[in-house]
């Protein structure tokens, strides 16, 4: 329950040592309180997209209520004792689903340390769960049964086939250490679990470097816990009320927003979450909002990227039956927060009841176990409109409300992301003196206080020099948590800027400039005199170029089929695209004294349009992209002797498709040329593959722009399958792997705030 007018109470669970306390706690004062729901795909099998908002209904897989919840994390927490000592590190691999929370509260209650990592797709090389098990030495892997069975142990570390495997939902699957004892007798020791005790380690991606797990200790998940509802304003309900907080998300539980905002905050407030997959929301956004309006959820949020994927692909014809009034707070943090996008989407879904005033822009990172800043309730975001020139000199200017000199670049509204969270001291120093900075002066975001971890596992030497600064002059000796990232304050609020690293975040997902570097010189070998990644402005989100130095020996003509290489190696090794292309002469990149780029020069010299080029490649994803396709009408099934007529129809329409994504030029398309000429990633086939499923009302799957891999081949296939006469691709044909699951945890997984 939000009370959005009125300041929040005081501290609600400190009283608890620790989230198992209060778990325990709550079990016992209303067991019968659902406390986790989960949505599969065909829970929305139900929802009626034509109907009114009283008839939509969605129908959860399973509930947990908090006495059931109890009950089955006593039951594995005693297993887990039988094989393992508190302390023991446990990795925890799932699926979506409610097994995860089992796993990691049973973790808890028998004082081991959880460790989530992201679910890959059976039989497949588990790198980031090699990583994890290798760098904490853990003993212990929990899974379902149907992941453990699913593991290839010839694709996996050492470290991984090491590990004693323990089944969640099938504790005969446990492995047995003989003689020690039976699990018949075990009772929760609450001495086992606490404050300065590790609660769980939050491993970062690690794209440039092991990952690194940061030490959040029961204390820091407790302390920011509290902060998280007294930053969303929820007020505790009586143990026989049914006015407790309601919420639903989509994130991940490796995920510090989807685990700690998601499913424990509701834990902690007594709230009921509901759950669904990070896939069935990419797949139909739509359901997302569905799922709000059916549940009556008050809260839910998500990074930027979602909220823009909502207005890009939802159907206004879906807002009819879409009530989202009872949506009180719709939080958003985790990557840049785009003020256009908050306000297209406000205006999208004021039909459907969406307020405005229900957003709550958010700063957090794992380093702070999650929120570190952020509003007060909800409210109307505050946005301020700067000059980007200043901007990118360091200071902060207001832009000329009546209009900069042409030579100006355009002005960049930043969005507000609040005030700091309970007990937690945000400060903004000047990363080189360490000196405070003043009112509208940019420097780093360094943070104190109870929900500031204490470092990374095992990282002593980046601990000392990362979570140990001293604010110069200081009158205390406080430490700080060095973040990374620039900001400034104005009117007590935090208004963030970049970051010191060079990270590029393109839908959500971490880019590390270095590794797109790397793909470039793989291809041009010889003739890659020195290059640079980086995001650039486009009109809705940033997109990537990058400026290749070239060799003087390179013939004019031999440019472009360089540039569509360097394409396709991108696309290929990160699943993206690069926007912009530009190939110069040597000696144009900027370096610094010891020979290093100077991407930050080097970014300036592209928005000044100041860089001499011999060959400059735009795609016109630069432009526009916030038409949706309009559908044309098309039965829903085909006559035999209408194939060819339905095959030109799609295929008109997958070419305009491919137009409003402004993947290509129009003078570009071809109905022959490859999906992958166009830069159509996982995601991208993804949402293809949905809207094609409204349009047509087939079952397709998005691995299909990879098994016809052209407009053409695709349009014939889908005009077949309509008329029933389709044939498969068969089996000797070739066809892409495609790592659908996985590619879509690690666009999630890679939604950090701070990256070594």
């Amino acid at each position: 329950m939000l009370r959005k007018s009125q300041p929040a109470e005081a501290a609600l669970g400190l009283s608890w040592p620790t989230l198992a306390h209060g778990l325990r706690d709550r079990s016992q004062r209303h067991p019968d309180r659902p406390a986790l729901s989960f949505l599969t795909e065909e829970s929305f099998l139900g929802s009626s997209r034509n109907g009114s908002a009283a008839s939509l209904k969605v129908h959860p897989t399973a509930t947990l209520t908090y006495g059931q919840l109890d009950a089955r994390v006593t039951e594995l927490a005693a297993r887990l004792s039988v094989v393992a000592e508190p302390g023991d590190r446990a990795v925890l691999l799932f699926p979506p689903g409610l097994e995860f929370l089992i796993g990691f509260c049973a973790a808890q209650y028998a004082g081991m340390v959880p460790v989530p990592t992201s679910f890959p797709k059976p039989g497949r090389a588990m790198p980031r769960l090699d990583s994890a098990a290798r760098d904490c030495q853990a003993r212990v892997l929990l899974a379902d049964s149907a992941t453990l069975e699913g593991i290839d142990s010839n694709r996996v570390s050492e470290s991984v086939n090491a590990l004693i495997p323990v089944a969640t939902d099938h504790l005969s699957h446990t492995v047995r250490v003989s003689g020690e004892g039976t699990e018949r007798n075990w009772e929760f020791d609450s001495r086992l679990v606490g404050g300065d005790q590790l609660a769980l380690l939050q491993y970062t991606s690690g794209s440039t470097s092991e990952p690194k797990g940061v030490m959040v200790s029961h204390q820091n998940l407790i302390s920011n816990l509290e902060s998280i509802r007294q930053a969303f304003c929820i007020e505790s309900v009586p143990d026989d009320s049914d006015d407790y907080s309601r919420g639903v998300f989509w994130l991940p539980p490796f995920h510090d927003m989807g685990l700690i905002g998601g499913i424990l905050e509701a834990i902690y407030v007594g709230g009921h979450t509901t759950l669904m997959g990070p896939r069935t929301f990419l797949q139909r956004p739509v359901r997302w909002l569905e799922a709000i309006a059916a549940c009556h959820a008050s809260i839910s949020g998500a990074p930027n990227f979602a909220y823009q994927l909502c207005v890009d692909r939802i159907d206004p014809q879906c807002l009819d039956h879409l009530d989202l009034s009872g949506w009180e707070l719709a939080f958003c943090g985790a990557e840049p927060i785009s003020a256009e996008t908050l306000q297209r989407f406000a205006s999208r879904f004021a039909r459907s009841g969406f307020r405005v005033s229900s957003f709550c822009p958010c700063y957090g990172l794992a380093e702070s176990t999650l929120l570190a800043a952020g509003g007060v309730g909800s409210a109307e975001p505050r946005v301020i409109s700067l000059d980007r020139d200043e901007l990118a000199r360091g200071r902060v200017a207001t832009a000329d409300p009546n209009g900069a000199s042409p030579e100006s670049l355009p002005p960049i509204d930043l969005v507000a992301c609040g005030e700091p969270g309970w007990q937690t001291d945000v400060c903004v120093v000047d990363p080189e003196s360490h000196q405070l900075c003043g009112h509208d002066q940019i420097g780093e975001i360094w943070l104190h206080g109870t929900s500031v971890t204490s470092g990374y596992w095992q990282r002593d030497q980046i601990n000392a020099d990362q979570f140990g600064a001293r604010i110069a002059n200081a009158s205390h000796e406080k430490g700080y948590c060095r973040t990374g990232d620039l900001g400034f304050f104005r009117d007590g609020q935090l208004f963030v800027t970049g970051r010191r690293k060079d990270v590029i975040i393109l839908r959500g997902r971490n880019h590390y400039p270095q590794d797109i570097e790397a793909s470039i010189r793989a291809v041009g070998q010889n003739l890659v005199v020195q290059c640079v990644a980086v995001s650039i402005p486009g009109v809705q989100a940033d997109v990537l170029a990058v400026v290749v130095e070239v060799s003087r020996h390179l013939d004019e003509e031999a440019l472009p089929e360089l540039v569509r290489k360097f394409r396709r190696q991108i696309i290929e090794d990160h699943e993206v695209d690069a926007r912009r292309v530009l190939l110069v002469r040597p000696a144009t990149i900027p370096l610094t004294t010891s020979g290093k780029v100077q991407r930050q020069a080097c970014l300036r010299m592209l928005l000044e349009e100041s860089i001499t080029a011999r060959h400059d490649w735009k795609q016109s994803q630069l432009g526009d992209t916030s038409g949706a396709v309009d559908l044309p009408p098309l039965p829903k099934r085909v006559a035999p002797d209408s194939v060819d007529q339905a095959t030109s129809q799609i295929q008109t329409w997958l070419i305009a498709w491919l137009r409003s994504r402004d993947t290509v030029d129009s003078v570009q398309v071809s109905p022959e040329t490859g999906f992958d000429e166009y830069g159509l990633d996982s995601l991208a086939a993804v949402e293809l593959s949905g809207e094609l499923e409204d349009w047509l009302g087939l079952e397709l799957t998005p691995v299909l722009a990879w098994n016809y891999p052209t407009p053409a081949k695709l349009a014939q296939y889908l005009a077949e399958e309509m008329a029933g006469v389709a044939h498969s691709v068969d089996s000797d044909e070739s066809m892409v792997e495609v790592d659908e699951d996985e590619d879509f945890e690690a666009l999630l997984a890679e939604i950090e705030s701070s990256e070594d």
